[in-house]
């Protein structure tokens, strides 16, 4: 298929689970304490200059609340990503049997061969944590360690920071209601998501001078342990201080540690369609980053730009993000916002985003408006354009108007932009820049 899209810039300015074994046999010290893990991918975003080995790692959190790394050889890492690519496994949900993998520290290796997988409820209790719209409870957690290790910001200023307050007017909380466009709040307030008893242990820890915010000590050194030590241990306390086992009623809970010193590179990372998210140093305060992160736990993967590169679309906060405190007015980008439901729903449930064929209709012209106006738009005009291809991967088309939550964007001010993106645009999947186009340019894309 051969497409042409042209930019008049009339965007207005306005496996099934396996069969159970049928004997068991005796466990040998290395076995995991459970029978199956919940799967996640865990993302990490990478500091700028740094060198980070991997931008992803699998990852298996046992009934426990311990998790690992997953050790597995390259056709079964192939065979994950496929069938997470396809839809057959759901990051943060589904299960991996690991009755014959053995654990070592850190790790979870598994026995060569098929990974037999089931589905399950996940790490969630069968919740929808990569919910987007609607009031969303957030818990972050300062973190300190045996050697008193920890943020030099108080209870307070770590609030102000994540959730606004004083002269902090960029935030997290400000920024998804923003670029959603009042369809997300960010609350600290979890009465209503709350028993009456996880209440009670709540207000133990979290004050009203400094909401949505609890301290924990962890009884390590963070100088002397990796990322997966460190947050093991910090999930383990707070379960310990409120008496129930995370997320509990929290949708996204989200670890402040003074500085990462063992295993680096990263200024912050986050598990797909799930509820943790980790930051090191000033990283957590920055708008930029904050709001990449959750885009990760709303199930969102890495823009990359151009040049193909994972995070080098500067167009949308899942490529490399803005690195500021008070700097962070940019959204998210065509591919992302067909599969948010946001902007009147995700994909075609939504009159502002439409589905074009061009097996079926050779012609179509069409006026965008950009997400940073989305408050202006009017019936037939679009947020979103998906290019239907036959494949699961697909082009979605955007006007990118530096303007509201999007004006500090970072690339393309008020530009159309190309982008192409796998698994239909419904789900988990890298997107890369293609072209972004002025009044009069045109951009041929090929399959």
């Amino acid at each position: 298929m051969k497409a042409i899209i042209a930019s008049a810039l009339l965007a207005s300015a306005v496996a099934q689970e396996s069969p159970p074994l049928r004997n068991r046999y005796r466990r040998d010290p290395m076995s995991p304490t459970s029978e199956y893990c919940t799967l996640h991918k865990a993302a990490l975003l990478q500091i700028p200059g740094e060198h980070l080995r991997e931008d992803f790692v699998y990852e298996c959190v046992e009934s426990n609340g311990v998790g690992g790394a997953l050790v597995m050889n390259s056709e079964q890492k192939t065979s994950l990503g496929d069938m997470i690519g396809n839809g057959a496994l759901e990051l943060g949900v589904d299960q991996i049997d690991i009755r014959r993998a053995k654990r070592s520290g850190n790790k979870i290796m598994l026995p060569n061969g098929k990974i037999n997988t089931r589905k399950g409820r996940g790490g969630g209790s069968g919740r929808r944590l990569a919910n987007v719209t609607g009031k969303k409870p957030i818990l972050a957690v300062k973190v300190i360690d045996v050697n008193g290790l920890a943020r030099s910001e108080s209870l307070e200023e770590i609030s102000y920071n994540i959730f606004g307050g004083g002269d902090d007017l960029v935030n997290l909380k400000s920024q998804l209601f923003d670029c959603s466009f009042a369809a997300l709040e960010v609350t600290t307030d979890y009465s209503a998501f709350a028993s009456d008893a996880q209440m009670l242990k709540i207000n133990e820890h979290v004050t009203d001078t400094a909401p949505g915010v609890m301290e924990a000590t962890i009884a390590i050194d963070i100088t002397q342990n990796d990322r997966y030590t460190i947050h093991n241990a910090v999930t383990a306390e707070v379960n310990r201080l409120l008496g129930f086992s995370l997320p509990g009623p929290f949708e996204q809970v989200m670890y402040v540690i003074e500085k990462c010193y063992v295993g680096c590179g990263w200024a912050a990372y986050a598990y797909i369609n799930s509820w943790m998210s980790v930051y090191q140093s000033n990283y957590y305060y920055q708008p930029g980053v904050q709001v990449h992160e959750l885009g990760h736990n709303f199930n969102l993967a890495h823009s990359g730009g151009l040049d193909g590169n994972t995070y080098t679309d500067h167009t949308c906060m899942m490529g490399n993000p803005l690195y500021s405190d008070e700097v962070g007015k940019m959204c998210y980008n065509a591919a992302k916002n067909w599969q948010l439901d946001w902007y009147g729903g995700k994909g075609t449930q939504s009159q502002h985003k439409q589905l074009i064929d061009p097996f079926q209709t050779l012609t179509s012209t069409v006026e965008l408006v950009g997400i940073g106006e989305y408050d202006k738009i009017t019936a037939n005009r679009y947020v979103v354009i998906k290019l239907e291809t036959g494949t699961s991967t697909d082009i979605f088309i955007g006007f990118n108007r530096a303007a509201g939550p999007n004006a500090q964007n970072d690339e393309a001010d008020d530009e159309v932009t190309i982008t192409e993106s796998g698994n239909n645009g419904e789900g988990y999947s890298q997107s890369y820049l293609k072209a972004h186009l002025v009044a009069g340019e045109t951009y041929t894309y090929e399959s």
